[in-house]
């Protein structure tokens, strides 16, 4: 058995094997994918929203600063987003020299659970013995585990730990952003007023849903959640560009939809879709001679985004989640095929388009797309702890804390709606979506990094409720309300609540090999000695701070490791 497992390589996951291995456990971490790396490598974001100088802290200092080492800049430089391939070799190489087993290609099939008693509550307790995986005949245990996956496959897999997915009612938690909204135009670019229905009056385009039938009432709780995506890498270089496949099973009439609303910006404006160039990678440190881009979302009729293709995603079988990220890369490949090729495209956007492809050099071995689909929320633990709307902020800081935020209440659309306006006339209209700060002040609404946007991050966020998961955290899935995740979602600050997890773990190890007398991961258990919910934070506090000179308190450049 392991000290140590944690599944899923998110860069949570690779932060809590790396810190716990640093801290002398015997760590292996597990990897559905063939790739390593989570959004941070496979899915092509790498830190993207954690700005790129003093913002980094701990590990996530250690992959930007190595990043930058690999492009030969100075000394202290840093790189938040590099090349994929490049931030997979970052990730392997802080992996391999912490000794750490790593398993690709390896699902998580289930997990068996059992009950003690904790010797310090005299309460019975769950935890988790061993998981079951596709790349191991026989199961892996463990004295503690670490959930790092997207959608919090491990917790669900334990079967007695609380969690939840998609909408929280207003009234759940009393947060003024909660539930459904009302579909409309806020925030929408480009054109605002499109016809939601075919030729014959009666059926509506692909990609658009029925509002009155899949839309509760304002307010109420659902199971929607914010669009996914592929954070595709493009190009402009010409050796280096592969030009927009034709997706399996293409129909162009699937993309009604982007031509009326190409026609309604004026027929040659695309910028409603995406900006050509989108993100470079330069902006970032990637010489700006390799000309790539990171595309990204938009909120518009037609955007990268596109909503309630992840419908019922956080419950879906493994099977179904692959038919729902083949269905994204249709779109998304569709969008761009259709805007390179189709007669009914102006000359000057396909020529516009056709300038652009898929990177040749980069996830060669998944015809280029990033093999890490977005899945910008999924499951969420439910714990003792819930960090809401009201209390992500209030106050900022927090004396468990073990991670800084710095991201504003960012939720991505949730649906694109036929909505009834009226003379037998029903318009595209988009729902979800919102992007205020976390505490209100003068400035830019759309600035996500701003300065009254930080916050303390507490430990409790990635412990399950007590009496549960006594030997299971949680550092990506974690409990917070749908509002509060749609702040609590970036990948710089994941990075620092995986290493605190790893810290954590090695505490419960070490408290545990005090006592000779039970052994914990048998099936003879009567007592169990160490807890997550009874975790010194004042001690993990201390490694952070001392060992891995990780911030644990904000405003986020005020301690300059």
């Amino acid at each position: 058995p392991y000290d140590l497992v944690v599944y899923g390589s998110s860069p949570a996951g690779i932060s809590a094997a790396v810190a716990g291995s640093r801290m002398g456990l015997s760590v292996a971490i597990f990897e559905p994918l063939p790739m390593i790396g989570g959004m941070g490598a496979a899915g092509n974001l790498a830190l993207n929203d954690g700005g790129n100088g003093a913002e980094h802290t701990g590990l996530a200092r250690e992959f930007v600063e190595e990043n930058a080492r690999y492009y030969g800049l100075p000394e202290g430089a840093s790189v938040a987003h590099p090349e994929s391939f490049v931030a997979e070799a970052t990730f392997n190489k802080m992996l391999a020299e912490a000794r750490v087993k790593t398993y690709l290609s390896c699902r998580l099939t289930g997990a068996t659970t059992r009950t003690a008693t904790s010797t310090a509550t005299s309460t019975s307790t769950n935890f988790i013995e061993s998981i079951s995986v596709t790349c191991k005949e026989t199961p892996i245990s463990a004295t503690v585990f670490v959930d790092a996956s997207y959608d919090g496959e491990l917790m669900v897999a334990a079967r007695n730990i609380e969690y939840t997915w998609g909408r929280e009612s207003r009234a759940t938690y009393n947060e003024s952003l909660a539930g459904a909204r009302t579909p409309g135009f806020v925030g929408v670019s480009g054109p605002k007023h499109v016809n939601a229905l075919r030729e014959d009056g009666k059926t509506l385009l692909k990609y658009v849903h029925n509002m009155t039938e899949e839309l509760p009432t304002e307010g109420e709780a659902d199971d929607a959640l914010m669009a996914f995506q592929h954070r595709l890498c493009v190009t402009d270089l010409p050796d280096n560009r592969v030009p927009w496949p034709k997706p399996k099973g293409y129909n162009p009439e699937d993309f009604l939809l982007l031509q009326r609303t190409l026609d309604a910006a004026g027929g040659n404006n695309t910028d409603f879709f995406t900006r050509l160039p989108p993100a470079p990678l330069s902006a970032y440190g990637v010489p700006a001679d390799r000309r790539k881009y990171c595309l990204c979302c938009g909120i518009s009729l037609y955007s990268t985004d596109q909503p309630m293709l992840n419908k019922g995603w956080a419950n879906a079988s493994w099977l179904r989640r692959q038919e729902m990220i083949d269905d994204h890369t249709y779109f998304e490949l569709g969008s761009f095929y259709y805007l390179s090729n189709d007669p009914r495209v102006s000359s000057e956007v396909r020529a516009k388009f056709s300038k652009y492809g898929l990177c040749k050099d980069e996830f060669v071995r998944f015809a280029h797309i990033p093999p890490q689909l977005y899945i910008r929320v999924s499951n969420r633990l439910v714990g003792d702890l819930v960090l809401t709307q009201n209390n992500l902020a209030t106050p900022q800081t927090k004396s468990d804390s073990i991670a800084v935020g710095d991201w504003s209440f960012d939720q991505h659309m949730t649906g694109k709606y036929a909505v009834n306006v009226g003379n037998g006339k029903w318009e595209v209209m988009l729902e979800g979506n919102f992007w205020p700060k976390i505490i209100p002040n003068p400035g830019n609404a759309s600035d996500h990094r701003n300065a009254s946007n930080w916050y303390d991050v507490p430990y409790g966020v990635m412990v399950p409720k007590r009496g549960t998961g006594a030997n299971l955290l949680v550092p990506v899935a974690m409990s917070a309300s749908s509002v509060a995740f749609s702040s609590t979602r970036i990948e710089n600050m994941l990075m620092s609540v995986g290493t605190a997890a790893g810290v954590a773990a090695s505490q419960i190890v070490q408290k545990m090999n005090s006592f000779s007398d039970e052994i914990y991961h048998t099936s003879n258990i009567k007592k169990i000695h160490a807890v997550v919910q009874d975790v010194n934070v004042t001690e993990v506090q201390q490694v952070l701070q001392n060992f891995f000179r990780q911030r644990i308190h904000g405003p986020p450049n005020n301690q300059k490791y």
